[in-house]
């Protein structure tokens, strides 16, 4: 019964220490005997880190807090955001989307399969969250705004992966988006 016991300690342990040096385990699932998910969180590269401060900021010429906060509203629903946040006291915008992957169709003969074979999990949907932040900026008219974005890809095991996003194209059409709405042209 020790040898049992000091075996699971011994795996447990050692699947923490399987996490790559830029993933924080926040949930362990087991590997040997499974019981729960695994929750990973990525900590950016140091080229995708220099890439997010290149981008996370950006000035909004001719907007008040009030416009700003409003434009941010819109240019997130018109990008698919569904829960959307807005503290003006704050300056602050939260907002998250949910996408599917895969098809339901292929999502329900992965589960099929699943019933008879042990498979890997496959992502298979994706939240995606964004924190927009706002002040003042150094002139009338111009308020700073900074942008985090961050998405959590979920396997069929129920597994999750969460980075922060550093992709420069997702921040320019947000950003775009919100100018379109200050000038009025969405």
């Amino acid at each position: 019964m020790r040898r049992i016991a000091m075996f699971y300690l011994l795996a447990a342990l050692s699947a923490h220490s399987l996490a790559a040096d830029n993933e924080q385990v926040q949930g362990q699932g087991g590997n040997i005997l499974r019981y729960s998910s695994t929750q990973l969180r990525i900590e950016p590269s140091a080229q995708e880190n220099q890439s997010y401060l290149q981008v996370r900021d950006t000035r909004l010429e001719g907007a008040t807090a009030a416009s700003a906060l409003q434009a941010g509203r819109k240019a997130l629903e018109t990008l698919g955001y569904n829960r959307i946040e807005v503290d003006a006291d704050y300056g602050l915008i939260r907002a998250e989307k949910d996408e599917v992957l895969i098809s339901q169709s292929r999502q329900i003969l992965r589960g099929i399969l699943k019933l008879k074979f042990p498979l890997p999990g496959k992502p298979d949907h994706q939240t995606t969250e964004t924190l927009l932040t706002l002040r003042p900026g150094g002139q009338a008219g111009q308020v700073l705004l900074r942008a985090h974005i961050r998405q959590t890809i979920w396997d069929s095991n129920g597994n999750s992966r969460t980075k922060l996003c550093s992709d420069q194209a997702v921040y320019r059409q947000l950003y775009d988006k919100m100018n379109s709405a200050l000038s009025g042209r969405q």
